[in-house]
């Protein structure tokens, strides 16, 4: 009896000493392991303030900034403590300056691209000024053969193009805002990216532009693809008033009027003046146009411009339609000629006017390459009558006839 108590102390004194050598393992790594960690975190502490606070802006930067005349500054921009851009203004034009935030080293815009991406970048800026100018301006600027301006701002880069020569010449500054979303691919530095944002697209309207329609009867026609070009080569869209009897014969032209953004209206059947022709015809000749219409596009007529501007009451009463007539006649089918439809246009325009053109005549299309630039410099901006119409917050109703709108 007293032989196993004595083994069962012994068998005792064994594991309360292994609990013992366990307890002190665990304390020393606990407290091995607490030390390392607050190494680590005061390693990883010295880092960030390596990193973020203890950056300075050169004071190049702050000495060129205060050698400045205050009228002179117009803004300085930090970027993530890696470069500083500066915007300056002398002789009412913007001049710039970046700088490395932390040298003051003068910097240029290649210097911010990537080696093996500048080719793109230059090809996505290029794109961009096609996007917002007509070609007659971005056909030049897209050069980038002057010494251009470049701002770059928290989100966005602003390139400002001076001393080029375009004509007809321009009374506005030229510029092209570039967020960094187009061109993030292309930097070495870091930027900020907006969640959503808009490219400037010169099709879009501006309602800070002086607004007119100009409108093209007769068609479609053998020269209406160039007109679309053209249309397209200056971010001007137009109305096309058409022949139901043209319609089917030209139905890859139809389309591409459509597919384009342009407008499509009714010009009647076949030229024939509706106060000559019976209700019923009428209406029979505009069902069947509509239903060539609707095999090409998916749409029907809203819109009828009556032959000669021929119209009464009882015509209007009895189509569901609008009817839009014009309020500049430029007589093109008797004028052929570009140079004069050119100074008639500039000398009658006005905002809101609807403006008469024929696409059947080869001259009226070709003046229209040298009209569009110049009501651009003149600050219109030509749209179809519908967005003439809802700028001026007049709703096209059917049964009634517009001239112009104010």
């Amino acid at each position: 009896m007293k032989y196993k108590l004595k083994n069962k102390n012994i068998l005792t004194n064994i594991i309360l000493c292994l609990i013992l050598i366990i307890s002190i393992v665990l304390a020393f790594a606990s407290t091995f392991y607490m030390k390392s960690l607050a190494t680590d975190t005061k390693l990883n502490s010295t880092s960030v303030i390596k990193t973020d606070k203890n950056i300075v802006r050169s004071s190049k930067i702050d000495n060129y900034i205060s050698s400045l005349e205050n009228e002179s500054l117009v803004e300085e921009i930090n970027i993530k403590k890696e470069i500083t851009s500066v915007l300056t203004i002398k002789d009412n034009k913007y001049q710039s300056k970046i700088f490395n935030y932390e040298t003051g080293e003068e910097l240029s815009i290649d210097d911010l691209l990537k080696e093996d991406k500048k080719e793109e970048f230059w090809n996505k800026i290029t794109e961009l000024v096609y996007l917002k100018y007509p070609n007659f301006i971005a056909d030049v600027i897209s050069k980038n053969d002057r010494e251009n301006v470049y701002f770059l701002k928290d989100n966005e880069l602003i390139i400002y193009y001076y001393d080029y020569e375009i004509t007809p010449s321009l009374n506005e500054d030229i510029f092209l805002t570039v967020n960094y979303n187009e061109i993030k691919d292309y930097l070495n530095i870091n930027v900020d990216l907006d969640s959503f944002y808009n490219n400037e697209d010169g099709s879009v309207i501006n309602t800070n532009k002086k607004l007119v329609a100009i409108t093209f009867d007769d068609g479609p026609g053998p020269y209406t693809n160039k007109l679309l070009d053209i249309l397209n080569a200056n971010k001007a869209h137009a109305t096309f008033f058409m022949l139901g009897n043209n319609l089917e014969k030209y139905r890859s032209v139809v389309l591409n009027v459509y597919n384009s953004g342009n407008e499509i209206g009714y010009h009647s059947y076949a030229h024939t003046n509706f106060k000559r022709q019976d209700i019923a015809t009428i209406k029979s000749e505009l069902d069947q146009s509509n239903a060539i219409l609707k095999n090409i596009t998916g749409t029907t007529f809203s819109l009828i411009r009556p032959p000669y501007g021929s119209i009464n009451n009882e015509i209007k009463e009895a189509i569901d339609a609008s009817f839009i007539l014009w309020s500049v006649d430029t007589e093109d089918w008797r004028h052929k000629d570009g140079e004069y439809l050119l100074n008639y246009v500039l000398e009658h325009i006005y905002p809101g006017a609807i403006i008469l053109f024929h696409d059947i005549h080869i001259s009226s299309v070709d003046a229209m390459a040298k009209i569009l630039p110049y009501l651009y410099v003149e600050g219109y901006q030509v749209v179809t009558v519908s967005d003439l119409a809802k700028n001026y917050n007049v709703t096209l109703e059917p049964h009634k006839a517009y001239r112009y709108f104010k």
